[in-house]
C-alpha cells in the first residue's frame, strides 16, 4: 500500500466508477485470502460490501490495521463456502459474534468472529436494515416491511436462541437505531420521528419529532442522543424538489422532545452520522465532504474537515480516530480511503462492490 503524497480534489459530486477519479487514489496489491485455519485477530476492520441488487454478491472484507492491508476481500464466502446474499446493509458486533443484516435476502446472518463461520441464520425478516444488541441476550433489527406501508417495525431477537420473539410497530421506513440506557431510539426515515422503546418491557414509550428524513443516530459521552436527518425531497415525473433542509437534532434521554438545528444549505442531504471513540466528536457526510462537530459546539460547521469525498460509507476508528470513507462505483473493485483525524489522506485500498460501512474490532 502506498501513502498519498497529496490528496488532489475529486469532483464535487463524484461520478461513481469514474476511472479518472480513481487515478487519484493509491492502490494496494491484491492479497491472498486468509486460510480458514488461521483465526481472525483483533486490530481489524470489517468492511461491509453491499453488492449489487439481485446479484447476491454481498460480502465482508477484512482489513488488518497492523499490516495496513486487506487480508481477505471475500471473508464470508471463503469461510462458509457460500454467498452471503443479496445486499449487505450493515454489520454489528456483540461479544464474539458478528451480526450481518442482508436486506434483500430478508435475513440476519450470525457469525463467529474467531473464524467467521456462520452460527445461525435468522430468516423471514421483512426488508431488514440495521441491528443493535441491547445486551448479550437481546437484540433489535429495523425492518422496512414494505415501501408502500405507513409503518415499519422493529423485531426483537433472542440472542441465545437466535429467534424473533416479537415485533414492534414503529414509524415509516425505520433505519438506524441506538440503545441508550434502558431505551432504544429508532429513526423513522420515511417521516420525521424517532420512536422510543423501553428495552426492559419492549413497549413504545413515545415518539419524538425531529427533522424530515432521520437516517442515523448516535449517543455521546453524556448520554445525549444525536439524530441526523436528510431533509425531504419530493419526486415527480419532471424532476425533484427539496421542501426542507437536512438537520441535526439533540435529545436528552427521558424526554420526548428534541432540539433541532437546520443545515446551512438545502443543496445536499446529510447522512452517515458517526462518533469518535471518546464520544465527543460527531462526523457526517454533507455537500460532498465530511464535516465534524464537537458535542459542545453551539453552531453547525460551515467548512468540511475533508473537502472531497462523496462517501457511500463512513467510519471513525474508536482507538486512533482514523477516518474511513468508502467510494461506491458498484464494480468488483471499489475503494476505501483512510484519513488522519486532521483530515489529511493516509492511503487507500481495494475492496468489493459498494463499501457502505465499517466495524472496528
Amino acid at each position: 500500500m502506498k501513502p498519498f503524497s497529496a490528496f488532489a480534489s475529486l469532483p464535487g459530486r463524484l461520478l461513481l466508477g469514474s476511472a479518472a477519479a480513481l487515478t487519484l487514489l493509491a492502490c494496494d496489491p491484491d492479497n491472498d485470502p486468509t486460510p480458514d485455519s488461521q483465526p481472525i485477530v483483533t486490530n481489524s476492520v470489517y468492511i461491509v460490501n453491499e453488492g449489487n441488487f439481485t446479484r447476491s454478491n454481498a460480502e465482508i472484507s477484512l482489513f488488518s490495521k497492523a499490516s495496513s492491508s486487506v487480508t481477505n476481500k471475500s471473508l464470508f464466502s471463503s469461510a462458509n463456502g457460500r454467498s452471503l446474499g443479496d445486499i449487505a446493509q450493515s454489520m454489528a458486533v456483540r461479544d464474539s459474534l458478528g451480526y450481518i443484516v442482508v436486506n434483500n435476502s430478508n435475513k440476519l446472518e450470525v457469525v463467529s468472529l474467531a473464524r467467521f463461520k456462520s452460527k445461525a441464520t435468522i430468516e423471514n425478516l421483512k426488508l431488514p436494515r440495521y441491528f443493535v444488541a441491547a445486551s448479550s441476550e437481546k437484540g433489535y433489527v429495523t425492518e422496512t416491511v414494505s415501501y408502500s406501508t405507513a409503518s415499519g417495525q422493529v423485531s426483537v431477537i433472542d440472542l441465545k436462541t437466535n429467534k424473533v420473539t416479537r415485533s414492534i410497530a414503529v414509524g415509516k421506513q425505520p433505519e438506524k437505531l441506538a440503545v441508550v440506557g434502558s431505551r432504544l431510539y429508532v429513526t423513522n426515515n420515511g417521516d420525521n420521528t424517532v420512536t422510543v422503546i423501553n428495552t426492559t418491557t419492549d413497549v413504545v414509550e413515545g415518539t419524538i419529532t425531529v427533522g424530515d428524513g432521520p437516517n442515523s443516530v448516535v449517543a455521546d459521552r453524556n448520554g445525549r442522543v444525536w439524530v441526523l436527518s436528510s431533509g425531504k425531497i419530493v419526486y415527480t415525473t419532471t424532476g425533484s424538489t427539496r421542501v426542507s433542509k437536512g438537520s441535526l437534532s439533540q435529545i436528552v434521554p427521558g424526554q420526548l422532545t428534541a432540539t433541532t438545528r437546520e443545515m446551512p444549505s438545502d443543496q445536499s442531504s446529510p447522512g452517515r452520522l458517526t462518533i469518535n471513540g471518546s464520544l465527543d466528536q460527531l462526523y457526517y457526510t454533507y455537500l460532498g465532504g465530511v464535516y465534524t462537530l464537537n458535542i459542545n459546539e453551539a453552531t453547525l460547521p460551515t467548512k468540511p474537515l475533508i473537502k472531497r469525498g462523496s462517501f457511500y460509507g463512513l467510519g471513525v476508528d474508536p482507538q486512533d480516530g482514523t477516518i474511513y470513507g468508502g467510494l461506491a462505483s458498484f464494480t468488483a473493485s471499489d475503494k476505501v480511503i483512510r484519513f488522519k483525524s486532521t483530515g489529511a489522506a493516509i492511503d487507500s485500498f481495494t475492496v468489493l462492490a459498494g463499501p457502505n460501512g465499517f466495524v472496528f474490532y
